[in-house]
């Protein structure tokens, strides 16, 4: 997948594309309807499937609220995408000119002109334009005569309930791991460097890779039953979140117990699936009694993903 950074105009030529707008943020269920979408109309005439979304996030330019918490990083976002069969994503830089934009100039200048869309797909909600008065009746109405069809994909629901970044976003961070995962439709990722720790892991009989995790949107302090990464293999583990009150530490920590592995890992990446939250933390009277704590929530984070096969 190509992906191309816009600052003021893309000049790059699309063979007749099929674009899907939004910031899909998780790339969840919903998103990936309109993204499957995308990538059949497009496929099937031997055409571009693009994705056109902004960077950063048009919520913080235009009401300066500090920075919204990310279920994906830009590099899991993309990864995602292309593994779905995007060709192209474009990653526009949203200026407060640009927000100046009325919705019949972002449609001319950007979709036609720029992009010399063909087709577009968009959800029921996607909003565009001064002010965000561009709605899907706007592009409707204006698509005819401009050449091009819009396609508006309906919600996804799970369980009931209508999937959406808002709703994951609250499930994770009350720490509900699988009903956010439910809505993803794959496991929540966190993903980090292995750095230097304590060494208190090996100490306690249960070695731990210790990550620095980038910046996005993390559960709450506690013990997760986790898949991991390392490299091209994958493996069952267990990970603590948190301050480790038991030691007193100041910081939080992300470590990472792998079972059933036994390799030097430091400055590697590795990749964390969270399948479900175990335990909060807990301070322990005595070194004995946090061994013994870990003991089992390896025995139980091995039962549950062992039961819990890794979502494709």
């Amino acid at each position: 997948m190509e992906i191309i950074r816009v600052r003021e105009k893309i000049y790059q030529h699309f063979n007749a594309p099929s674009v899907a707008l939004g910031n899909f943020d998780g790339v969840h269920l919903g998103h990936q309807e309109i993204l499957r979408k995308t990538v059949e109309s497009a496929h099937r005439k031997g055409r571009d499937a693009v994705v056109y979304t902004f960077d950063p996030h048009p919520r913080l330019v235009l009401k300066k609220v500090p920075d919204i918490p990310r279920i994906t990083t830009p590099r899991e976002r993309a990864d995602i995408l292309e593994h779905m069969g995007i060709d192209v994503l474009v990653l526009a830089e949203f200026t407060e000119d640009f927000a100046k934009q009325s919705p019949e100039d972002f449609v001319q200048n950007v979709l036609v002109e720029e992009l010399g869309v063909k087709h577009l797909f968009i959800g029921t909600n996607y909003r565009f334009g001064k002010g965000r008065a561009g709605t899907p009746h706007i592009l409707k109405d204006m698509a005819p005569e401009l050449g091009f069809a819009v396609h508006v994909i309906p919600p996804v629901t799970a369980n009931g309930v209508v999937v959406s970044s808002s709703r994951i976003r609250e499930h994770l961070m009350n720490g509900e791991i699988r009903e956010a995962n439910e809505l993803l439709g794959r496991e929540f990722i966190i993903e980090g460097r292995v750095i230097h720790g304590h060494h208190r892991g090996k100490g306690l009989g249960f070695p731990t890779a210790n990550i620095k995790p980038e910046v996005k949107l993390h559960p709450p302090e506690g013990v997760y039953a986790v898949y991991c990464r390392v490299g091209e293999e994958m493996y069952k583990a267990v990970m603590n979140i948190g301050y480790n009150p038991t030691f007193k530490d100041r910081r939080v920590s992300y470590e990472v117990h792998i079972l059933d592995f036994d390799r030097n890992i430091y400055g590697q990446v590795i990749r964390v699936y969270l399948v479900e939250r175990l335990r909060a933390e807990m301070t322990f009277a005595s070194v004995d009694e946090l061994r013994e704590q870990i003991r089992r929530d390896v025995e139980t984070s091995r039962r549950i993903t062992t039961s819990s096969p890794i979502i494709p």
